[in-house]
């Protein structure tokens, strides 16, 4: 019998600079199949899932994040507690979700800043790495119209949905459901 693998997805997003209103994504695309995908992966033995957050990441767009700030330590009443820039957007266990293998990942939204982060080449833009082809910036609007279902690799179409109605139902102070349940039935999973 398989047991699930861990992975994490990452919705790196960015507010729109000046008099632009909005958000921005940055997305990767994959070299092994040319589709869409939030950053992420595998968590490695011994790794917590912050800590896969901070290597996909670094991996794949460049972007170096300091530890620190992807740890929350503490009750957020407590004087000891840090806060961390990163948020779970959800947990996503359908055993189809990956045709790969079955995974569980744990996703988070993370806010790109450029005067707390840094990237390798001191450029300040992810650029591509490792198992990406290359990092696109996609306007969070788009995502579900212009970009939609099979452009998206396994459901991070699902992902980037549910992170786009928690984010307008903070801002707006309502919740708009996306409606797209039949998504997991495009996903089938043929191995273990």
């Amino acid at each position: 019998m398989c047991t699930p693998a861990l992975s994490v997805d990452i919705v790196l997003y960015e507010k729109r600079r000046g008099n632009e209103k909005g958000y921005d994504v940055w997305a990767v695309r994959r070299r092994d199949t040319g589709q869409f995908a939030t950053i992420g992966g595998f968590v490695e033995v011994g790794e917590s899932p912050a800590d896969a957050m901070l290597r996909e990441v670094e991996e794949e767009t460049g972007i170096q994040i300091p530890h620190h700030l992807a740890q929350a330590h503490g009750h957020k009443g407590s004087k000891s507690s840090t806060q961390s820039i990163m948020r779970l957007i959800g947990v996503y266990s359908d055993p189809r979700r990956d045709n790969r293998r079955s995974n569980v990942s744990t996703a988070y939204a993370l806010e790109f800043n450029p005067a707390l982060m840094s990237t390798k080449d001191g450029s300040g833009i992810p650029k591509a790495g490792d198992d990406a082809k290359e990092v696109v910036s996609i306007s969070l609007e788009d995502i579900g119209t212009k970009y939609k279902g099979d452009d998206w690799f396994a459901d991070h179409l699902t992902i980037l949905l549910d992170f786009k109605e928690q984010l307008i139902g903070e801002e707006s102070g309502t919740r708009d459901r996306h409606g797209l349940g039949e998504l997991a039935d495009d996903i089938a999973r043929s191995t273990c």
